[in-house]
């Protein structure tokens, strides 16, 4: 029984040095990355020496055939892959782009609530929200007292969440 196996190894060995070019091109036709192209060919091959049963003949038509199908089943996996990840592209996009839209229409209606603002509360509620600034740090630049600034911060975003609401019809 030893005797087979290594006449087998020994028939697939040179099988492998004649047609090893020719199973690669089978793989490179179909502009699979060379990297991946040289472990298809090393699995067609694993695969044949996995045959208990070995046609010197046919060998080279079986080494032929399994790399046609084992191009489809990669170029097969590949497309599925890329289906996927295109389909979960679009949605995470899709996605994005439903939310961009909904918060700067968001921010549409919060700049026309400021609008209608006086310009000290204006002033006040912009340097809050945008600008990030405590009310002690307004209190200095604006000049009024704590209690003015933190009473117009209340009133500011009071106006500005109605405002919101009403556009939004909540």
């Amino acid at each position: 029984m030893e005797t087979i196996t290594s006449k087998n190894r020994q028939i697939i060995g040179e099988t492998y040095k004649k047609v090893r070019t020719e199973i690669f091109t089978i793989f490179r036709q179909a502009c699979i990355p060379e990297d991946i192209c040289e472990d298809l060919v090393q699995e067609v091959f694993l695969k044949i020496m996995g045959l208990d049963i070995i046609l010197e003949d046919q060998l080279k038509g079986m080494a032929v055939k399994m790399a046609y199908q084992k191009r489809i089943d990669y170029l097969r996996r590949r497309a599925c892959m890329n289906k996927v990840h295109n389909y979960l592209g679009w949605v995470m996009e899709r996605s994005y782009t439903h939310h961009e839209a909904e918060v700067n229409d968001l921010l549409r209606v919060e700049m026309k609530a400021i609008r209608c603002m006086s310009d000290t509360d204006s002033k006040i509620y912009q340097m809050v929200r945008f600008e990030e600034k405590t009310a002690d740090e307004i209190v200095l630049e604006t000049g009024l007292s704590k209690r003015a600034v933190e009473s117009r911060i209340y009133r500011t975003r009071i106006m500005v969440r109605d405002t919101v609401r009403r556009a939004l019809n909540f």
